[in-house]
């Protein structure tokens, strides 16, 4: 579109170029043809004035030798009068010395001719042979620049054939002379070309003038060429920095927005318009106020007092329905007299920032349950293994009454449930740094399976094994990892009262690291408790410790990795499933 564009620009000044250059050839060519057509017009007319002025010399000599008047030096009169003409320059006869015989200036009577101008070739004169025959044409300039067109022919005043009968000197010896002196010499006039020299100029000035106001139109069109390429090149500029601006403005890490004083929004980045939970359609000129409270935000303000709102927090909801908690930061736009012009708003998504504080919290939490929780499991533990014992001691001697025997025994277990509590507690309060090894994931699920496998049989629970054949070997603490899926696979057992199927499988994540799953097909987790059911002591069971699942969670932080609960699971309207993700497990070095 936008080459489409530059192309309609180019197409006029290419055009006028085009036609400018067409036009200096044509009136180029024109020029000198007009020139030459000019001049060969002007020279035949030049020539046949000459051959008509030397005809009529030759016919007043004629007229005059044939009077009883005539007189020797008439013919010098004749060519002194006949001078005196403004165009002609000058009027010579000259013998085959090139001596003047008679001139138009008598001054220069029986002096020698000068060297002519350029010469032209001769050419019969008109008349033909009766005529005589024109023996030169040249092309001089005066003394002083005159141009001048001089055409001579040999003098035949007087033919011979015609004088005996018609010379009224007949038998005078002084009119032989005379004709024989002037037959036979060269008769020439010189014509001033000043006026065909101006009209010639005139042309070359009118053909100069046209050219260069073809020339200037065509330097206008290139200048304009000129002008649409820098154009071109600063709208392109200008189009890239635009893009890239664009580029650098939608990936931002904070969502951003522009509105008018009016709250209209006038550009929005994406993050913005996922984080407002909108779309780009319509989002241009619309009112703020539609998604966001500009009075409780302080953006209202910022408007009217020109009063940036810095991390100001406010929540909304997306297009998923979740609720999202924003920081908001709004800051003036003005112009150069001070005035607000709209104000830029910047939205940052707190989520990260809220579960890190809750990650604080609870880590605080746990940090003060495992003070306490080690404190009573000391405390709690010495006792216990002497109640224990004595419990057994009395079992031992109440061996021969049943029911009392049946009660040391119920002590007996009691006591050492209240022990897993206890190690339960500790395992969660001590400080546990993994120990890193190559280990066979098969082999711990194995290992997993076969220490459940008597409660699974007894609560009517079978296992589906989903372990792909080409799973890599991985770098973890096996111990930890086979206390991790030994409590999930419990904490399943437990949830499925009625029996059903048990899942256990692992993969690799693509990205170097490892997932491992436990699910379930019992009754799920509520919304409700699934953001609690990692917290210590929590559970829905009357005779649970609520420690299992933090246990779980402990180890796979010691691992760097994460785990999150699909309740029910994809694919299914029941059950739960707990994916633990644990990130550079795949070592590419291990054996």
């Amino acid at each position: 579109m936008r080459i489409l564009q530059r192309q309609k620009l180019y197409l006029p000044a290419l055009s006028i170029v085009a036609v400018v250059l067409l036009l200096l050839v044509f009136i180029g060519i024109s020029t000198y043809r007009n020139l030459n057509v000019n001049r060969k017009n002007a020279m035949d007319f030049v020539r046949h004035q000459g051959l008509a002025m030397l005809q009529v010399i030759e016919a007043g000599v004629r007229a005059g030798m044939l009077s009883p008047r005539w007189e020797a030096d008439a013919i010098g009169r004749l060519l002194e009068e006949t001078g005196k003409s403004p165009d002609i320059a000058y009027i010579y006869l000259a013998d085959s010395g090139g001596r003047y015989v008679h001139h138009s200036d008598p001054a220069l009577n029986g002096t020698m001719a000068p060297e002519r101008g350029k010469s032209i070739s001769p050419v019969p004169a008109a008349g033909g042979e009766n005529g005589g025959l024109l023996l030169a044409e040249h092309l001089s300039r005066l003394t002083d620049g005159t141009p001048v067109y001089e055409i001579s022919k040999r003098f035949t005043p007087f033919p011979e054939e015609m004088l005996p009968p018609m010379c009224p000197f007949q038998g005078s010896e002084h009119c032989r002379r005379w004709v024989e002196r002037h037959t036979g010499i060269r008769l020439a006039i010189g014509l001033r070309m000043t006026a065909f020299e101006a009209a010639r100029q005139a042309d070359i000035h009118h053909a100069v003038v046209m050219a260069g106001i073809l020339v200037a139109l065509a330097s206008g069109a290139i200048f304009f060429i000129f002008v649409i390429q820098n154009y071109y090149l600063v709208d392109r500029t200008l189009q890239q920095t635009r893009d890239y601006t664009r580029q650098v403005v939608d990936h931002m890490a904070n969502g951003l927005i522009s509105i008018d004083p009016a709250g209209r929004v006038l550009s929005c980045n994406s993050l913005a318009l996922n984080l407002l939970g909108l779309s780009t359609t319509g989002i241009q000129g619309m009112v703020l106020d539609r998604v966001i409270d500009l009075e409780a935000s302080g953006v209202q303000e910022t408007l009217a007092s020109g009063r940036p709102v810095m991390d100001r927090e406010i929540e909304r909801q997306n297009a998923a329905g979740e609720r999202i908690p924003l920081a908001l930061s709004s800051t003036p736009l003005t112009d150069d007299a001070g005035a607000v012009t709209g104000a830029v708003i910047l939205l940052r998504d707190l989520r990260e920032i809220k579960r890190l504080e809750a990650q604080v919290r609870r880590s605080e939490k746990l940090a003060a349950i495992g003070k306490l929780a080690a404190a009573v499991a000391h405390e709690i533990r010495n006792p216990l293994s002497s109640i224990r014992g004595f419990a057994q001691l009395l079992g031992h001697l109440l061996r021969d009454r049943p029911r009392d025997h049946e009660y040391a025994a119920v002590m007996v277990k009691e006591v050492d449930r209240i022990n897993r509590v206890v190690t339960d507690l500790l395992t969660f309060a001590r400080p546990q740094e993994i120990e890193p090894a190559t280990v066979d994931l098969r082999e711990i699920v194995g290992h997993v399976r076969r220490l459940v496998e008597g409660d699974a049989s007894n609560g009517g629970v079978t296992f589906d094994l989903r372990l792909p054949d080409t799973l890599p070997r991985v770098v973890l603490d096996g111990g930890q990892i086979t206390q991790m899926l030994l409590n999930l696979c419990l904490n399943a057992l437990q949830a499925m009262d009625g029996g059903g199927m048990l899942s256990i499988g692992a993969g690799a994540d693509g990205r170097g690291g490892i997932d491992l799953w436990v699910e379930d097909d019992g009754p799920g987790i509520p919304p409700a408790h699934q953001t609690r059911i990692f917290d210590p002591f929590f559970t829905t069971r009357d005779k649970g410790t609520g420690l299992g699942l933090a246990i779980v969670q402990k180890i796979v932080e010691n691992h760097h990795g994460g785990v999150r609960i699909e309740s029910p699971p994809p694919g299914s309207d029941r059950g739960c499933r707990f994916t633990v993700s644990i990130p550079g497990a795949i070592q590419e070095d291990a054996p």
